[in-house]
């Protein structure tokens, strides 16, 4: 297929991650990485530093690096690499000094990494080879150090999240968390025990069910100190070990929760619910009995300073995404007053900014030009909000064609996946370019935060449990008709994409409406009793649906798109890839035969080495072709 060069630049972003602060707040730690590859080849990350006077890379080679984090003096980068194991990051250490050279014997591929306080070691979390990625990471599986055998064959329960600590002037390296115990993500002050999310199960699916322990190292002993209603994320023991803070709330995926902070004391008993300004993605203590925070409200992003009685004392909060959208991050100081992040916004792409919590006027400064050729490239971007069918009021993003085209305009309503994750100020919405992709081709786009999306509390995100395609398909309703109402678009020109839960509802809400002249369905779970014995997150259906997966009066069949095929004439594209073990290809096959049966037009296309969603540069651009042509013939007036 011909490609568009005037859009083709995008693919040029480059992405910045895992930033990390010294101590003493003088230097950040970042990775830039590209945001698209070629096909077989890595996105070839590497590590910058950088102070407020500017950046520069310090590894280099081929591979990829990640997860840099400055030793106690700041003299040191710990950080993980796959040079010389391609797929599985391994433990390397860098002292500004030298070449950077790997410490360590750890087998499996690097998620974490904590230092000690004097210096001496790290703690190191590791996933074994042929574990599974996170849904928000590709949901593909972690590189093996064989080859696949023949026949292929699995078991339950073989592949963990360990904890190694690793002594650096040595290599030793030694297990440190308890046999059968799989640790999720872990919080460490530097000495004695290890405060970590965990389960008795690696499975993805536990993870849902996962609860707050602290670790042993030493004794390689746990204790339970939280039995939690909902999911968990983000630990952090307080400097002087006697409290692990968290964050816990409704979570679709691993990875990406937004919710409530929540602290417990070493010796578990009664857990106390710290009041932040808005929903919380990443807590982490600092000095002086506080806790550093960021997440989402509403459309904005916001971090700051609580203490842990609940009294705020400082925050930002803009038009902004802090980290990347659905995956909110920061890094701070240890006495919190300056905070590193990458951010973005509107005609603003990744870069690396420092805050001063402490100025009286709060501002970011701008680190790096890492995407400076590509800022203000961007479409008309605003906040747009409706009243639902009850009386709720559901907002957006709205993007316009920058060009003065004539109104009403094509519309392509963009659902975002978890579903409890939620779209917020960036610099390009929607997943892989998509959202300016089709503003710059004439299209309004609509990103909605529905019910049941993160940043308005945890009422309204589990306001569609149980109920994934009623309300939240009404609030999409509502949406058109408020646009529709005012001019901007015209009823019989509308379109609906989306990736995961986005996918799903391309898939359900043209078996439910004729609103939708087409579909891209992306990802997309069509039949959820076969998604259930079929993917590796099954707790999830049974969770978000809030039913049997064998009661043939349930959820699980009332809403499947494939049960209401028959119904469906709204034409469809399936997108999916096949290496996505979160959802499997399978459920792109049975909604595409079905709608064949039906008479619906309809088009599959699998990308090979797909995941739960594709960078590769050639996959992309095929994606945006594909959408484009459909909805061109479908939307055209």
């Amino acid at each position: 297929m011909a490609t568009r060069p005037a859009l083709e630049d995008l693919l040029d972003l480059r992405a910045v991650s895992d930033v990390e602060l010294s101590a003493d707040g003088l230097r950040v730690a970042f990775v830039v990485a590209g945001s698209s590859r070629e096909d077989g080849a890595s996105a070839g990350a590497s590590i910058w530093l950088g102070d407020a006077q500017g950046a520069a890379q310090v590894t280099r080679g081929r591979g990829n690096d990640a997860l840099p984090h400055f030793s106690p003096d700041g003299r040191s980068l710990a950080f993980a690499s796959d040079r010389g194991r391609p797929g599985l990051l391994g433990l390397h250490l860098l002292d500004f000094t030298g070449e950077a050279r790997p410490v360590g014997d750890i087998a499996g591929a690097v998620e974490d990494i904590a230092w000690s306080a004097d210096g001496s070691a790290v703690l190191v979390l590791a996933a074994d080879p042929g574990s599974d990625r996170a849904g928000a990471l590709t949901a593909t599986r972690i590189a093996t150090a064989e080859a696949e055998t023949d026949p292929l064959v699995r078991r339950p329960r073989e592949t963990w999240r360990r904890l190694f600590r690793v002594e650096l002037e040595s290599g030793e390296t030694s297990e440190v968390s308890p046999p059968g115990l799989n640790v999720w993500e872990f919080g460490w002050n530097g000495s004695g025990e290890v405060a970590a999310i965990v389960s008795d199960d690696p499975g993805e699916s536990a993870w849902y069910d996962a609860r707050v322990a602290l670790l042993d190292p030493v004794a390689r002993t746990s204790r339970t100190i939280y039995e939690a209603e909902w999911q968990l994320q983000s630990p952090s023991l307080s400097p002087d070990g006697s409290r692990v803070a968290f964050v816990e709330g409704c979570g679709s995926d691993r990875a990406v929760i937004s919710g409530t902070v929540t602290i417990v004391g070493g010796e578990g008993g009664a857990a106390t619910t710290v009041a932040a300004p808005h929903d919380v993605a990443v807590v982490r203590w600092v000095a002086g009995d506080r806790l550093a925070y960021v997440g989402p409200g509403g459309l904005e992003t916001g971090c700051g300073l609580v203490t842990a009685q609940g009294v705020v004392q400082s925050q930002w909060r803009g038009p902004a995404t802090l980290g990347r959208r659905g995956r909110t991050k920061l890094a701070s100081s240890a006495d919190g007053r300056v905070f590193a992040v990458a951010k973005e916004a509107p005609g603003e792409p990744h870069e690396v900014c420092l805050l001063d919590t402490a100025a009286t006027e709060h501002g970011w400064r701008q680190v790096t030009h890492i995407n400076a050729a590509l800022a203000g490239r961007d479409a008309e971007m605003r906040r747009h909000a409706w009243q639902a069918a009850d009386g709720q009021e559901i907002e957006g993003v709205l993007m316009l064609p920058d060009d003065g085209a004539e109104r009403p305009l094509p519309l392509v309503v963009f659902v975002h996946g978890g579903p409890t994750s939620a779209w917020t100020y960036d610099f390009s919405p929607g997943a892989m370019h998509l959202g300016l992709v089709l503003a710059a081709e004439g299209y309004a786009v609509l990103l909605p935060n529905i019910r049941g999306s993160a940043g308005r509390g945890q009422e309204f995100a589990r306001a569609n449990l149980g109920d994934m395609g009623g309300d939240d398909l009404q609030d999409i309703l509502a949406g058109i008709d408020s646009l529709v109402e005012s001019g901007v678009v015209a009823r019989d020109r509308v379109g609906i994409t989306g990736v995961s839960y986005g996918g799903f509802m391309s898939a359900w809400a043209p078996t439910q409406t004729d609103a939708f002249a087409a579909s891209v369905a992306i990802a997309s779970v069509t039949n959820w009793l076969s998604f259930h014995n079929t993917s590796n997150i099954a707790r999830f259906d049974e969770l978000f649906l809030q039913s049997d997966p064998y009661d043939l009066a349930g959820n699980h069949f009332a809403l499947s798109p494939i049960m209401h095929v028959r119904s469906c004439r709204t034409p469809m594209l399936l997108l999916h890839g096949r290496l996505d073990l979160c959802v499997p290809e399978s459920q792109a096959q049975e909604m595409y035969q079905a709608l064949v049966d039906a008479g619906c037009e309809s088009e599959l296309v699998v990308y090979a080495q797909g995941g739960h969603g594709w960078t590769q540069r050639d996959y992309v651009l095929d994606t945006w072709e594909r959408t484009l042509d459909w909805f061109g013939r479908h939307l055209s007036s």
